[in-house]
């Protein structure tokens, strides 16, 4: 039905709604690899969007972008697909690069984002597309009212509503699973060993799962009990392993391939699988359907139950096309009248609506820093169409404006534009509240307090109180994992991650108000390579943090001085024992500039030796030579010529 529509009218907005594993993903592709121009996929995960790209790329010069959002690296575009985040793609906006005009669609993935934290940046895309007719293919398993979704988009709906491969929804409590969609009740036997109820259940539901030789994925709500649950599991003989955030980026892909290979049965997660990913699990199961809340500071506020529209989205990752004819759903019930309260709430299809309490002013800068020069009425209009903001009066949106003018991020002279402090925040990505930490009207501050202190870093930092610490080694290149033992390696990568946005959006700030902007990047540049910043030259050229600091006893300038001088004993024994080489390391610049390898080869040659110019200029060339003299990385000594070694200590 819509490749029937869409190839009539490849122009129009398209809504597909559509259960999980109806193959979406597959439409998706098909309008990448066959539109003409620019085409563009978002997703929420970057996993998502890595996965499409494997594909496309087959077909269509295409480009998978996973960096940082405030990094300014799409700057040229010269791909025919760009697969990226919401966010990524919303900063491409926000910077409003001229390859933006040959956009020709947007392919938005799980849209019902929307009306979550991500919702920001969905809207801004949104507007951004709709104001300059760039045609939006929204995407959405599930959706709490299609018919205000499609009015905002202004789009055809496609819906279907029926799965490829059918998921039956049940609950297992003593002792029976009931599937409430087919009237399939399974008598559950009781499991020797385990008195509490709740696990007593689980594991009954495990054996028949295992005895039909299928797996399923078990979600918990906290990493501790992912690892409690699967170790009580393995100890009474299920094949399980844990799953969650803050595992490695290896381990996690380890857990997945065992998954696959079939090497074990069951993967106990937390929601980190709940969106998107493409794996063969015959059943979901709910062992806990509640989330923990923390506030801005990081701390633990308590819990939450999951949403309807989170529940069927993590709910449907069973019974995928291709491995299984049906999925299961099952939620752990521990009595009936707990069974029936937990059918009356997610086993229905009648969603609530919950908008994110996001801020219009952060939403304002975003539509201004595209929509720059229009009046206000223009840009109230813009916003009047956003899904959140549909009904915001002129008022409401005047006190906005006074807003961004006092804190001097617009001004207003025959239209509204941002300031220079105001480009800055748009496109370091960070909410206008946040400014209240930053050194506005300060002399006298510490960059790395102002970072270590802020929202972002400290919710990160779950509950440890040593961030400044943390960082401070970090930055100096010291070991950090005994700062906070409770974090897990995934935890530490977040909050240098964090602080690695925090750091660069102050320098930003800083340098628009030309202001101590050189200390907020000298920080930026330790925190992102976890290097003193004289050490950050040699650690872009792609070395590892640990190769770095075995360098730090050699006097190096900059990338330009380490490519001269790689040939040197000392340094080309470290690159060799770490396995890199000078010629990898330093291909640009060689290849820019072929004098700097052959100055490399010449002290290479000569360390420790004397030699006259002459012997110099025969074997690499005159002008050589004379840099070698003029830039002092050879001296005279007597009659002849030698290394200078006060150049490298």
């Amino acid at each position: 039905m819509f490749l029937e529509k869409y190839d009539k009218d490849p122009d129009n907005n398209y809504l597909l709604s559509a259960p999980t594993g109806s193959g979406k993903t597959f439409l998706a592709k098909y309008v990448l690899e066959n539109r003409e121009k620019i085409a563009v996929y978002v997703s929420p995960l970057k996993a998502l969007a890595k996965e499409v790209y494997e594909d496309v790329r087959q077909k269509r010069k295409s480009r998978y972008i996973d960096s940082d959002v405030y990094e300014d690296d799409l700057g040229s575009f010269e791909s025919d697909v760009l697969l990226t985040t919401y966010e990524k793609f919303d900063s491409a906006i926000r910077h409003n690069y001229k390859w933006l005009s040959n956009v020709s669609v947007v392919v938005i993935d799980e849209v019902h984002n929307v009306e979550t934290d991500r919702g920001i940046a969905i809207e801004n895309i949104v507007l951004w597309s709709k104001n300059n007719s760039v045609p939006t293919i929204s995407l959405s398993a599930t959706l709490p009212n299609i018919k205000d979704y499609a009015e905002w988009l202004n789009a055809d709906v496609i819906s279907y509503e029926k799965r490829s491969v059918p998921l039956h929804e049940c609950i297992a409590y003593p002792y029976v699973l009931r599937c409430y969609d087919n009237n399939f009740d399974i008598p559950l036997n009781t499991f020797e060993g385990i008195r509490q109820i709740k696990l007593q259940i689980l594991a009954s539901v495990l054996e028949y799962i295992r005895n039909q030789n299928k797996n399923a994925l078990i979600f918990v709500k906290s990493r501790r009990s992912t690892e409690q649950l699967s170790s009580v599991l393995s100890k009474f003989g299920f094949k399980v392993e844990n799953y969650h955030s803050g595992l490695s980026f290896e381990d996690r892909k380890a857990v997945m391939e065992a998954l696959k290979k079939g090497e074990i049965n069951f993967v106990v997660a937390t929601t980190a699988l709940g969106q998107g990913v493409n794996l063969p699990v015959y059943a979901t199961i709910f062992y806990d359907t509640s989330l923990p809340q923390v506030d801005e500071r990081g701390e633990f506020k308590g819990w939450r139950d999951l949403d309807l529209m989170e529940f069927k989205q993590m709910a449907g990752r069973a019974g995928r096309p291709i491995y299984d004819k049906e999925g299961l759903s099952i939620i752990i019930a521990t009595s009936m009248r707990n069974a029936d309260e937990l059918r009356s709430k997610y086993f229905t299809n009648v969603y609530q609506s919950k908008l994110v309490n996001y801020k219009p002013e952060n939403l304002s800068i975003g539509v201004i820093s595209w929509a720059e020069g229009l009046d206000d009425d223009e840009i109230h209009k813009i916003l009047m169409g956003s899904l959140k903001f549909k009904n915001m009066d002129k008022d409401d949106f005047s006190s906005i404006l006074h807003k961004l003018s006092d804190t001097k991020l617009i001004r207003i002279s025959r239209g509204i534009f941002l300031t220079a402090l105001g480009k800055a925040v748009s496109r370091s990505y960070i909410d206008i509240d946040s400014l209240n930490g930053f050194p506005l009207n300060e002399e006298n501050f510490d960059v790395l307090d102002i970072v270590s202190s802020s929202s972002v870093v400290l919710q990160s930092m779950r509950r440890c109180k040593l961030g400044k610490e943390l960082l401070k080694k970090w930055s100096q290149g010291e070991n950090i994992s005994t700062v906070c033992p409770e974090l897990s390696a995934k935890d530490l990568e977040e909050i240098i991650a964090n602080a690695r946005w925090i750091s660069f959006a102050l320098y930003r700030v800083l340098k628009a108000l030309n202001r101590k902007y050189d200390e907020a990047f000298k920080l930026y540049m330790s925190v992102k390579y976890g290097v003193p910043y004289e050490l950050s030259k040699i650690a872009e050229l792609g070395l590892d943090r640990n190769t770095v600091m075995e360098l730090k006893d050699i006097k190096i300038k900059d990338s330009v001085d380490f490519c001269i001088k790689a040939g040197i004993p000392k340094i080309k024994a470290i690159l060799k024992e770490k396995g890199y080489s000078a010629e990898g390391i330093c291909r640009k610049y060689y290849s820019n500039d072929p004098s700097l390898f052959e100055m490399k080869r010449a002290l290479e040659k000569y360390y420790n030796k004397e030699f006259t110019l002459r012997e110099i200029a025969r074997e690499y060339g005159i002008d050589v030579a004379s840099k070698l003299y003029k830039m002092k990385y050879i001296i005279k000594s007597g009659e002849k010529f030698i290394v200078n070694s006060e150049s490298f200590s």
